[in-house]
């Protein structure tokens, strides 16, 4: 068990509070004019998914734990419940169930890389790429006379997602999508 004082503590980092995982999504370090310096931090619990903003004195000491990521295929799910991934390295296997992945299961395409985070040696959490290449179903052909929407138009999605394209986007065409934003990013090269 690796200890963290507060003026350590950095974007990424993963540690235990109130026996709960946590991973540090930003953090300012204050140190005022008058008084002890201090760090505000957001950090999410990587088990529900809350943010929650706290304030720790720059002496506090955080702990680390058995809280490590690795990364893993996408393989298939059994019916959304269970949904298995692979190690490259070793070629291990893990189920993670319904709980962990959430509503992200609309973002997992088999063969994709993903990030498991363990916590005494279980799967806890699911982390998705930044961005991930999806083909278009389905989009309506404008005309260049019927410009409108600011040059967008809207696209289904191989997962079943609506977003707004470019015009020039058409049907079979693999786009990057923001997944955060859940935005188009670029037409992608192949």
């Amino acid at each position: 068990m690796t200890h963290y004082f507060g003026n350590n503590f950095k974007v990424g980092m993963k540690f235990i509070f109130a026996q709960q995982p946590y991973i540090i999504e930003k953090n300012e370090f204050v140190k005022p004019g008058k008084g002890q310096a201090f760090v505000r931090i957001k950090m999410r619990n990587l088990i529900n998914e809350k943010l929650i903003h706290k304030t720790f004195k720059a002496t506090y000491i955080l702990n680390t734990a058995d809280i490590f990521e690795n990364k893993f295929i996408y393989l298939y799910d059994e019916n959304h419940t269970f949904y298995y991934f692979m190690s490259n390295k070793n070629f291990e296997q893990v189920i993670l169930s319904k709980n962990i992945v959430q509503n992200k299961y609309k973002w997992l395409l088999p063969q994709c890389y993903y990030y498991i985070t363990f916590w005494n040696s279980q799967p806890i959490f699911l982390t998705l790429p930044k961005h991930i290449t999806l083909s278009v179903l389905h989009t309506q052909t404008i005309n260049k006379k019927h410009t409108i929407n600011n040059g967008t138009k809207q696209a289904k999605l191989s997962n079943g997602l609506l977003i707004k394209v470019p015009h020039f986007i058409n049907t079979g065409d693999m786009i990057i999508i923001d997944i955060k934003h859940i935005i188009y990013v670029s037409k992608a090269k192949y």
